[in-house]
């Protein structure tokens, strides 16, 4: 038969615990809950007010409005920058007194297809916010061959990026230098805001972004892009000018992408200085076509 040792003397609760529990069970019910009542009101209220009240009240109060950003941005944008950021963004759950605010507000405009860079965001008094953004500018229009015949024409800033096309209509479209390059169609996988996907494409955009000051000057229609044989020289661009009014101009052989030329190439500057003369000579200007990667023309 199993047996075991059962100690039967009891234990000793310690002094403090023993007197505490006494002094607590002579407290009369009334008065202990006149005392954890209003205790335990205290504390729902303050609980609430911290995870509930301040965050509403501060949105209410201080929240981000659309109405108080300013903002300055280009003709060619038709649209309300602002409003389309604050649609993807969800801006006005943010709080002006919020000390990563400025931060958040910057990097939401940073992602807009319009925006270059988002330079500066101010938090002024009357809760307006003031931001400076470098825009995207527009330089070349990309032609694309439809699956009807129908051509169509693409948006592009100097670096290639697309550009949103809601803000571009047809008669916008004579406005920019026409990039053409064989096999180009439009795709759901270009995604404004991002580059164009294709090299052609971005060394000729930047090339528009070199010559766009000087289009209306030199008379350039369109860029035209085409496969080098020498590999190592990349793509090689022609440009497609006007003699006034809707007269063809000389065809003119630019060359090599900005910064590929080789050693025998004149740089781009020098380039441009000679595409400039000829648009100010008639002899020049009345010929077929013109060659700016040899000597001077003469």
């Amino acid at each position: 038969m199993a047996s075991a040792n059962i100690d039967s003397t009891p234990k000793k609760e310690p002094l403090f615990w023993a007197h505490l529990l006494g002094w607590f069970r002579s407290i009369p019910r009334t008065a202990l809950m006149s005392m954890v009542g209003p205790s335990l009101l205290l504390l729902i209220g303050y609980f609430s007010w911290l995870f509930y009240g301040a965050p509403h009240y501060e949105k209410t109060f201080y929240g981000l409005s659309k109405d108080n950003v300013v903002l300055s941005q280009p003709e060619w944008i038709r649209s309300s920058v602002t409003e389309e950021v604050f649609k993807v963004n969800g801006l006005e759950n943010i709080s002006i007194f919020d000390n990563q605010a400025a931060a958040v507000i910057a990097r939401a405009f940073d992602a807009h297809p319009s925006i270059r860079k988002t330079q500066q965001v101010q938090l002024v008094a009357g809760g307006q916010v003031l931001v400076k953004a470098e825009f995207r500018q527009p330089v070349a229009m990309v032609h694309c061959e439809g699956e009807d015949g129908n051509s169509s024409f693409l948006p592009v800033d100097k670096d290639g990026v697309l550009l949103p096309r809601e803000n571009f209509q047809e008669s916008d479209v004579p406005r920019y230098i026409w990039i053409y390059a064989s096999g180009i169609k439009d795709s759901d996988d270009r995604l404004e805001g991002r580059k164009f996907g294709d090299t052609r494409i971005e060394e000729a955009a930047q090339l528009c972004g070199f010559l766009a000051p000087y289009r209306d000057h030199a008379m350039i229609r369109r860029l035209h892009v085409y496969s080098s044989t020498q590999p190592k020289k990349g793509w090689l661009f022609e440009l497609i000018t006007a003699a006034g009014a809707d007269k063809t101009g000389p065809r003119i052989k630019w060359g090599c992408a900005l910064g590929m030329e080789g050693i025998s190439e004149p740089a781009p500057n020098v380039k441009l200085g000679r595409l400039l003369d000829a648009a100010s000579s008639a002899s020049l200007w009345s010929r077929e076509s013109l060659d700016l990667t040899a000597g001077a023309n003469e």
